[in-house]
């Protein structure tokens, strides 16, 4: 989560689970066929092969702000327990490849749990008209690195669209009815980004 989009976004409630969504007006992204939260059916997607994203490297992060490093420190010290306005809400940090620099890029970032495995979030920016820099990255790099709580994982993010965007955004406006007003501040449509589980990491 940029600081910007992340300290709002934070209010997601512990209890909501989802799926993570990205934009859904990116050209070329693929589209994940909605299905129910019971479902388990795998995710097929097409996607380029990139490097992944490795969680602690020495360039993790590099430019990121004060308040984004900081949630950082906490939540790997704590096993992802956070303080502050993060406080009781369901946050991972997504590890993003910059589009531009090649290097590991981690933010906070709230989300919503499907059944099936797959996780969701929602660059909002805090309801800024550009959306945060981890959703520039994720278009450009699709697989990324997840840690919730303890676990590390590596994850394909793919756009949500149609009626498996609306499903999710409705649950985060719900869950936190923060994000419909970021929506009329952003006056753009902000994406859902399902973060599918590639497999876990050492």
């Amino acid at each position: 989560m940029d600081t910007t989009s992340n300290t709002h976004t934070a209010s997601s409630r512990a209890a909501a689970s989802s799926t993570a969504v990205t934009h859904s007006m990116v050209e070329g992204r693929p589209a994940i066929e909605d299905t129910p939260a019971v479902e388990h059916a795998p995710v097929v997607v097409n996607a380029p092969v990139v490097r992944d994203p490795a969680p602690r490297a020495s360039g993790d992060n590099t430019g990121g702000n004060a308040v984004n490093r900081r949630v950082i420190a906490e939540f790997r010290a704590n096993g992802g327990v956070v303080g502050g306005p993060f406080a009781g809400q369901c946050l991972l940090l997504l590890t993003t490849t910059g589009a531009r620099s090649g290097l590991p890029r981690t933010s906070p970032a709230c989300y919503l749990a499907e059944a099936d495995g797959r996780l969701a979030v929602f660059p909002s920016n805090g309801g800024a008209a550009t959306p945060p820099a981890w959703y520039r990255n994720l278009t450009a790099h699709p697989k990324v690195t997840v840690e919730v709580g303890t676990r590390v994982f590596r994850a394909l993010a793919t756009e949500a669209e149609g009626s498996m965007r609306d499903r999710l955004w409705d649950r985060q406006v719900a869950a936190d009815p923060q994000f419909a007003a970021f929506q009329e501040r952003a006056g753009r449509p902000i994406p859902v980004v399902v973060l599918t589980p590639l497999g876990d990491l050492a």
